[in-house]
């Protein structure tokens, strides 16, 4: 995961009430200098403090504030990581400048980027959190004339002047404090994709042509809608979206991610010089959308999290029609073969508990893409085909989503299980994990009907679970 800014010179002006509930939600105020690309931040808690601690995600980013001080007379300690404040009264302030060019200058994942005249930092380094935080926070952030932000908080409120600029308010949910994400200022324009349950904002940064933002948007609405066909709706109400140009590289979509810190959002890289249908091939835009499905789930719960964007991937693409059914059924076919060639390390779970040191991606991907298809598959079964994974999960969305803090891997599937009024999943989730072989999914294959005759897929329709192969390619 990606770690993951706005603001017309306003005179500052007093936070709005507290929440209701009881706590510390801090209230931040940031106005962006359009010729340093600097913001001046203004920090301020309700409540009286015998001590706080301001910090950013790691200490080198302390190259990265300057000026920083607290109101009236009383002083500041530096400490490892940040800044100690003994006697912090009620409703106090804290206000620095943040050096936002020198982050986007770093050039690195999970710190900043520029690309043309656009900015992307991470919020974790220069946006100070303080230790007795325990809500989420609120941001009003003001922005010279013709710029833009883009960023994963929860929009409340905007107000643009075009001769003045913009001032926005924002909600900032309290993620874990090491969940990455990602803000981006710059002369672009986020458009909204509004579809049944929640809005795409989706921002092109590093210029690009009127005809390239055109392709990108409508691409990205197909592939929007394709994630409809799982439940019906969007699986958050609010997600942001960066297209990040990467140049000439040959393909449409280098690399996609989804990222969770103070909000949700995906990262796509792509070279827009590409062919339309180029895109619509891709299967990394559906594969990212259908991680907002899900919580974080850890290392050791990554065959989980991969598996299931990996088999619906290939799912939402047939039934939306970006694939037809036979290049679905095909699609995972060729994936499970990769998976049988790549080498593992120990059980399934273990495999993915290491997976980024050992790189066995084809092992955790497509074991975990198998064990979905299996569980959907016993759960049409066992419910004679009135319940399935999609069912399981726009539940879970009901209940459970946006999520703010990790899952346990257990966790997760025993509240599907509740939610489905099975214990199959759980069942299946051991046995999984367990594996050191990669999954059966030839004998899965015979069940469903699926074999392949002269290097085309073929479809019996007197397989035992027949019906339920047409039913999970088919459009909803």
């Amino acid at each position: 995961m990606l770690r993951s800014l706005i603001v017309p010179a306003l005179a500052l002006t007093p936070f709005l009430p507290a929440l209701a509930t009881a706590g510390e939600a801090p209230r931040y105020r940031a106005t962006l200098d359009a010729a340093t690309k600097s913001a001046q931040v203004t920090l301020c808690l309700r409540e009286a403090h015998p001590r706080v601690t301001f910090a950013a995600d790691s200490a080198w980013a302390k190259r990265f504030v300057a000026d920083i001080a607290r109101e009236g007379t009383r002083g500041l300690e530096a400490v490892d990581g940040g800044w100690s404040a003994a006697d912090w009264r009620a409703g106090e302030c804290l206000r620095y400048r943040a050096d936002l060019a020198a982050i986007a200058a770093e050039g690195k994942p999970d710190v900043g980027w520029r690309l043309g005249d656009d900015l992307l930092v991470a919020p974790q380094l220069w946006l100070l959190r303080a230790d007795v935080q325990d809500e989420d926070a609120r941001i009003r952030v003001n922005l010279p004339a013709a710029w833009s932000i883009s960023a994963p908080w929860q929009p409340l409120a905007r107000d643009a002047t075009p001769a003045n600029g913009t001032s926005a308010e924002f909600r900032i949910p309290a993620t874990p404090a090491d969940w990455s994400a990602a803000v981006a200022f710059g002369h672009f324009e986020e458009r909204r994709i509004e579809l049944p349950g929640g809005v795409l904002r989706v921002a092109m940064l590093g210029g690009g042509d009127a005809v390239q933002r055109d392709k990108l948007g409508r691409w990205f609405d197909r592939v929007a809608r394709a994630v409809l066909s799982a439940y019906g709706r969007l699986p958050l109400a609010d997600v942001q979206v960066l297209m990040l140009p990467v140049g000439t590289r040959g393909r449409a979509v280098v690399f996609g991610q989804s990222v969770r810190g103070q909000g949700n959002a995906l990262q796509l890289l792509v070279d827009p010089s590409r062919p339309e249908a180029e895109f619509d091939d891709d299967w990394m835009a559906v594969h990212e959308l259908s991680h907002l499905m899900h919580p974080y789930l850890g290392d050791r719960g990554s065959w989980l999290a991969e598996g299931l964007a990996t088999y619906y991937q290939n799912v939402l693409r047939a039934r939306s029609g970006l694939l037809t059914v036979a290049q679905g059924w095909d699609r995972l076919a060729e994936g499970f073969r990769r998976g049988v060639a790549a080498a593992g390390d120990g059980t399934l779970e273990e495999t993915a508990a290491n997976m980024h040191r050992t790189h066995a991606f084809q092992r955790v991907y497509w074991a975990g893409a198998a064990f979905w298809l299996t569980v959907d598959r016993d759960l049409r079964r066992e419910s004679a085909g009135r319940t399935g994974l999609d069912t399981a999960l726009s539940r879970f969305r009901d209940c459970c989503l946006p999520a703010y803090r990790r899952w346990r891997p257990e966790e997760f599937v025993a509240k599907l299980d509740a939610l489905a009024d099975t214990k199959l999943i759980s069942a299946r989730y051991r046995e999984f994990a367990a594996m050191r072989a990669f999954p059966d999914w030839r004998s899965l294959y015979a069940d469903l009907g699926i074999g392949e005759t002269d290097g085309r897929m073929s479809f019996d329709e007197k397989a035992r679970d027949a019906a339920i192969r047409e039913a999970i390619m088919r459009a909803k």
